[in-house]
């Protein structure tokens, strides 16, 4: 009776997507649009100003669908577990992990529970969205023709590299019935980069020149997946910043009173559990203190475009105590427990950026619902700070190792309620003046290490010390009178940490080896470099390409399950290690590299310039070598870049392309009249034909960062167009 229940209901909300818009809706949008004023400036930056926080998002809404609304519906369908009907039989897995945490019932559910204001907003935000497919026929969906107001609450579902958990493992959980003649290839469509990171600095009064806090909010992540907006109500609402495409409420960004960056923490919010099971006349239990209990099962059936027919599957999936099994490993079964608070993380999120104090930000970051992310902070009454992860659960057993699966037969690997947000690595105010993550350990986050707080427990901060750290660290150690303009210079320092650790050590093993004359040029490019990055550095292509290989030959030795915890402080670049790697060995890594150059170019004295390029492209138009494209100084995270820019050849290319790094980047000063600049990759439209699409490129290349729009009067003087949702002059 459930199985039939759940399939009904998927069937109506099927229905209900596709039902045509009523005239009674439209007509509510129309008025609902009329109280709303969009301008954008002369950067295409979106001003949103509304009577109500509802308008407002209903705007912020409509302006995400007119830059990027092919990535917005995206979003959503993702966060449904429906891409396999547009991709078909590759996103099977990826769908099914969506669907194990939630599905459209169960965030249908919690919309229903949300209090009225909450359930506004949502109500705005599937009308924002619902308007512009209305107002806009010409752009045809690729799946969703309706949003519904429960897409919001689609918002826990548990980043997949983040669970220690492979995707082989799933498959092996829960294979595809081979009866049915499904042939799947698998081709790691859940596969996401780490060679990412963020960086958020906050920079005491003390320390600038002007006697006013400093932010650095700079998120590095899949290119054109923010837009930068601003959001102004009547009812209190003026913030400024980056949201992530789908969703409502400003992530990374600041109000006039305080300002907020979050970065990807390792600090461990979820476990596995190995769950004993066994099979008794025909049904599942498995084993808890000494009884077995009976599994719960689900039946979750997935809908998957199979050329030009659609096709269906259906799996039989299982819970227990702990939560869904998600894999399979060494014929253990593995469930996976996290937090479930999916209406409390929105309201957050959102009332996060209408806070005006310290003690009302921190009561919202009380209520520690936040997981994978960390907190920087500064505010307009002088008060700067950093939170290392928010919900961090207790474990009482000190001699697990919680990054691996732990017994769930037993209660005593339960959670003991979670830590108090005083408890977790934190500092508030410290005496040197700044504080800092780039996705690092917290113990150097005010500069030194901090011994007392490495008494905590590790689960807390199993991150490495990341060479971007390391670099903020050596750039903010001994700041003063500094600048909105000389916290740019530094976030785009040229040093690059990694290649200061490394390159002497494989000079010393060239040396020790009697000096391969084939060698022996590329070697002395290396010996005479600074470890500063430039487009004209052939030395940066050197260090990068070969220092890539020694970070996969890194993860390679590693005992193999790999962890989250152990892979991501490999490819971020903090754990990467010589040790029991011969000199024989590096020198051949290198060897290899110039093997690769001189294949694809003829030469291996290739300028970093030349092989790292800037190119945007209108959306699925794979980067080429014969359009124009511009040079970048950055490189990859792993090397200590804090400017992190991650590119790679695309299918026909010998030069490489920016794929992911810095997207929406601010700077912010708060003193009685805010003062702020920023960047957004590329432009803000993702139109080839819009003036806007390729404007930013040569500022975020070269870090000539345009003025930040605040104030509605600054906002006018730099007005480009003026018009309410659907007046379709944009």
């Amino acid at each position: 009776m459930r199985f039939f229940t759940i399939l009904f209901l998927l069937g109506f909300s099927t229905i209900l997507n596709a039902q045509k818009f009523s005239a009674n809706e439209i007509d509510a949008w129309q008025r609902q649009a009329k109280a709303i004023q969009i301008i954008r400036d002369k950067q295409g930056v979106p001003h949103v100003y509304a009577k109500t926080d509802a308008d407002a998002v209903f705007g912020m809404m409509f302006v995400q669908c007119e830059d990027f609304f092919s990535k917005v519906e995206d979003a959503i369908i993702g966060r449904m577990g429906r891409e396999s009907e547009v991709q078909g039989k590759s996103a099977i897995y990826k769908d099914l992990w969506s669907r194990l945490y939630i599905d459209t019932i169960a965030a249908n559910n919690y919309y229903l529970q949300c209090n009225p204001y909450l359930k506004k907003l949502c109500d705005a935000y599937a009308a924002g969205i619902n308007y512009y497919i209305y107002t806009h026929p010409e752009k045809k969906p690729k799946l969703l023709n309706r949003i519904q107001p429960w897409v919001p609450l689609l918002n826990n579902i548990p980043s997949i590299n983040n669970s220690n958990v492979s995707e082989l493992e799933i498959r092996s959980m829960y294979p595809l019935p081979v009866e049915r003649g499904v042939v799947y290839n698998f081709n790691s469509p859940m596969k996401e980069d780490f060679h990412n990171g963020s960086n958020g600095w906050a920079i005491s009064g003390k320390k600038t020149k002007d006697k006013n806090p400093i932010i650095l909010i700079n998120p590095h992540s899949e290119f054109y997946n923010r837009i930068e907006v601003q959001l102004v109500s009547d009812e209190g609402l003026n913030v400024y910043g980056a949201p992530f495409l789908g969703e409502f409420n400003i992530f990374q960004g600041f109000n006039e009173f305080c300002g907020w960056m979050h970065t990807v923490t390792m600090s461990d919010a979820k476990d596995l559990y190995i769950e004993k099971t066994k099979l008794e006349n025909g049904s599942l239990f498995y084993e808890y203190d000494n009884k077995w209990l009976p599994l719960d099962s689900n039946k979750i059936t997935i809908q998957y475009k199979n050329g030009l027919k659609n096709e269906s599957i259906t799996f039989t999936t299982y819970r227990t105590l702990h939560g869904p099994v998600v894999a399979k490993r060494n014929n253990n079964w593995l469930a996976a427990k996290t937090i479930n608070e999916n209406i409390e993380l929105l309201n957050v999120h959102w009332s996060i950026t209408k806070s005006k104090t310290y003690k009302e930000f921190v009561g919202w970051l009380d209520k520690r619902v936040m997981t994978g992310t960390n907190t920087i902070y500064a505010d307009r009454s002088g008060n700067i700070g950093y939170w290392h992860g928010n919900f961090v659960p207790i474990r009482t057993n000190p001699n697990l190792d919680w990054s691996a699966p732990v017994p769930g037969n037993t209660s005593e690997t339960n959670w003991k309620g979670a830590h108090l947000l005083k408890d977790i690595p934190n500092y508030i105010n410290p005496s040197n003046g700044f504080v800092q993550n780039c996705n690092s350990t917290p113990l150097y986050g005010a500069g030194s290490f901090d011994s007392i707080m490495a008494k905590k427990p590790s689960y807390m901060f199993p991150d490495g010390y990341t060479p971007r750290s390391v670099n903020a660290n050596r750039l903010l150690k001994n700041i003063k009178n500094i600048t909105i303009d000389s916290v740019l210079e530094k976030c785009h320092s040229a040093y690059l940490a990694n290649a200061a650790k490394f390159i002497p050590a494989l000079i010393r093993s060239f040396d020790s080896l009697g000096q391969p004359l084939q060698l022996r040029a590329p070697i002395n490019v290396l010996r005479t470099w600074n470890f500063n990055t430039d487009t004209t550095s052939i030395a940066t292509t050197l260090s990068v390409l070969w220092v890539e290989k020694i970070l996969q030959l890194n993860l390679a030795k590693s005992k193999k399950p790999v962890s989250n915890e152990v892979a991501y402080a490999i490819s971020n670049g903090s754990n990467i290690t010589l040790q029991n790697i011969s000199a024989a060995v590096q020198v051949a890594y290198l060897d290899s590299v110039i093997n690769d150059l001189q294949k694809d170019w003829g030469t291996w004295a290739v300028e970093w310039g030349k092989l790292n390029r800037f190119q945007r492209n209108a959306l699925g138009v794979e980067p080429s070598d014969s359009l124009p494209s511009l040079a970048v100084t950055a490189t990859p995270a792993f090397m200590g870049s804090l400017n992190a820019y991650s590119s790679k050849k695309s299918k026909n290319s010998k030069v490489r392309y920016g794929a992911t790094g810095n997207t929406f980047v601010a700077v912010v000063s708060f003193g009685k009249t805010l003062k702020a600049k920023s960047i957004l990759t590329g432009g803000s439209s993702s139109n080839p034909k819009s003036k806007h699409f390729i404007d930013q490129a040569n500022g975020y290349i070269n870090h000539q960062f345009k003025n930040v729009n605040f104030y509605k009067s600054d906002v006018l003087k730099n007005k480009e167009l003026d018009y309410h949702p659907g007046d379709n002059i944009y």
